[in-house]
Order: C-alpha cells, then structure tokens, then sequence
C-alpha cells in the first residue's frame, strides 16, 4: 500500500513508531505546524522583518514543510496499525487524514496516537514498578 512518505516508513519497525522519541518528535512537529500555520495565518509582515528574521523564517518554513510528512506519514503508518480497531472510527479517520492532510493528521496525533501511547507507558510503568 502507497502512502504518504511510504518509501520512508516502511523502513521503521512498528516498534521504533510507538516509542518515545517518536512521540516527542510528532509532538515537535505538531508544534512547528501549530505555530506556522498561527503565524501564516495572522497579520505578520514576513517580509518587511529584516535579514535574521528572514533567515529564520526560511528554517523554520523549511521544518513545517519537513514537519508536514513526517507528521502525516507517522499517523498514516499508525493508521494502518488498525488503531483505533473500531471499524467505524477507522473509516472517519481515514477520511479525516486523506481530506485533512496534515491538519486530520493533527487532529489524529492529539487525539488518537498521543492517549494511546501515554497508556502503554502507564502500562509499562505500572508493570515495572510491580
């Protein structure tokens, strides 16, 4: 199966998908896509703000673009994990990640993936501390 950022995806392990440093790094990059689409969206002259800001503007254009498939790639690929297994639920996130994009993958993130890794990791605590 195509999708978004496949050729990249298929190349780590489910494991590696559901850790921590992942959940940081979609947590980095719902941030810079949060905060760039804030910024994009309000009255801010990006091009009258100087040569430092502009180079600023350019990395971190640059990081919401990167921000943007790894993002939607990751949910997508979490996605097909069949979580969550409610087939009806699945079907709207699925329309809600082909029509959404990256805004449905940001919606999946915060409200899908996020709760459901926190309660592995109380689950592996909880299971460490016995």
């Amino acid at each position: 199966m195509i999708f978004p950022g496949s050729f990249i995806w298929r190349h780590i392990s489910d494991k590696w998908l559901m850790s921590k440093i992942a959940s940081v790094l979609f947590a980095i990059s719902s941030i810079v896509i949060a905060g760039m689409t804030a910024v994009l969206g309000s009255d801010v002259q990006i091009q009258n703000t100087g040569a430092f800001s502009a180079f600023f503007w350019a990395v971190a254009g640059s990081l919401c673009g990167v921000s943007i498939f790894f993002l939607w790639g990751g949910m997508w690929r979490y996605w097909m994990l069949g979580k969550p297994s409610n087939r009806i639920a699945r079907r709207i996130w699925f329309a809600l990640l082909v029509v959404g994009v990256w805004y449905g993958a940001l919606l999946y993130y915060a409200l899908v993936y996020m709760p459901a890794i926190r309660k592995r990791e109380r689950g592996h605590l909880e299971g460490m501390a016995k």
